[in-house]
């Protein structure tokens, strides 16, 4: 049984601990009901009760369309398995929390000084800005994507985004942004998308940036075959967001004036599908035996790029936080069961 087919049939139990008796119907997804939905018109449940009205609003405000989300995108998905709401359980309850922030991440970021606001977010509703972002696309558009489809840009929808995001100050005074990938219970298989007309828009709109000799890749010696292998998922989100951080970086109006900006990777380590999968056929015969991740890390340079694993992250933010006695911490260790340690 893969991970995700694991996960969803733990709901069938856990409906009944976590959810109201109304939301415990089969949901709709993608035309079919499904039991590890919740009901269509209770889909806000499926976001910790405690910061699931601030959630909603964060997205509303920032027109942030949620991930097959419901009612025009305005609500969470139904899906108990979305890596979206996922990422916002475990997350946003330290949106106003730059001590626990710090607590927590100094643990991945020896370097790690005070925590930093993300400024260039719009404000939160008490006139403060977030310390954690979510669909972070940048304060203008690096890439050129807006330029490229003549629209405008939107967070958590056809243009590249940071699941969230992250600053802070390190040690020597450098100010360090963090643009995060979180990921659940994702599969990925062979599918090539560069590809048709289509797939040569994707390969036009990022090979300047990947060309760079001075840019992320520019170690690698046969680029022009690596460029090509990267167009099968998630080495394609990998790249353009390792290809957002460089830009942000080098560009002449840094973002939120980061000296360094580098990417997260927070994937379950129970998600061996991901994890082992290697779905681009060149990487997986030049990498024998190593999976995703690691490829990955082979690729960029060491300080742009880390992995943790979701199960890591949640054992340190229970461990290192004082969330004793918590009802966050308690939803958490009852809703992500899996990632807790004995």
């Amino acid at each position: 049984m893969t991970f995700r087919d694991s996960e969803k049939e733990r709901y069938r139990e856990l409906k009944r601990k976590l959810f109201s008796n109304e939301a415990q119907d089969e949901g709709n997804y993608r035309g079919r009901p499904r039991f590890f939905c919740l009901a269509d018109d209770y889909s806000h449940e499926n976001l910790y009760q405690g910061i699931r009205d601030s959630a909603i609003t964060y997205f509303l405000i920032r027109s942030i369309s949620w991930h097959d989300g419901i009612k025009r995108r305005h609500l969470p998905s139904n899906h108990l398995c979305c890596s979206q709401s996922c990422c916002i359980n475990c997350l946003f309850p330290l949106v106003k929390r730059p001590d626990i922030i710090k607590t927590i991440f100094s643990h991945y970021y020896p370097e790690f000084a005070t925590s930093l606001p993300l400024t260039g977010d719009k404000p939160l509703t008490d006139g403060t800005y977030p310390f954690i972002a979510f669909e972070w696309i940048g304060t203008r558009d690096y890439l050129g994507e807006a330029r490229r489809k003549g629209m405008p840009r939107t967070r958590g929808a056809n243009f590249t985004s940071a699941d969230f995001a992250f600053r802070f100050r390190e040690n020597d005074g450098r100010i360090h942004l963090v643009l995060g990938e979180w990921k659940y219970t994702e599969e990925y298989g062979r599918n090539y998308k560069g590809s048709g007309r289509s797939g040569e828009v994707r390969k036009n709109n990022y090979i300047n940036f990947f060309s760079d000799p001075s840019g992320i890749f520019s170690a690698i010696d046969d680029r022009e075959k690596l460029y090509d292998s990267l167009f099968y998922e998630p080495f394609y989100q990998l790249m353009r967001l390792q290809l957002l951080a460089r830009e942000m970086e080098t560009h002449e109006e840094k973002e939120m004036d980061a000296d360094i900006v580098s990417v997260l990777h927070i994937c379950p380590e129970a998600n061996r599908e991901f994890r082992e999968r290697v779905t681009s056929p060149y990487l997986a015969n030049t990498f024998l035996g190593r999976g995703t991740l690691e490829i990955w890390e082979q690729l960029v340079p060491q300080n742009k790029f880390k992995s943790i694993s979701v199960e890591d992250l949640l054992n340190t933010i229970l461990r290192k936080s004082k969330t004793d006695g918590c009802e966050w911490a308690d939803y958490l260790r009852v809703r992500y069961g899996w990632a807790m340690a004995d």
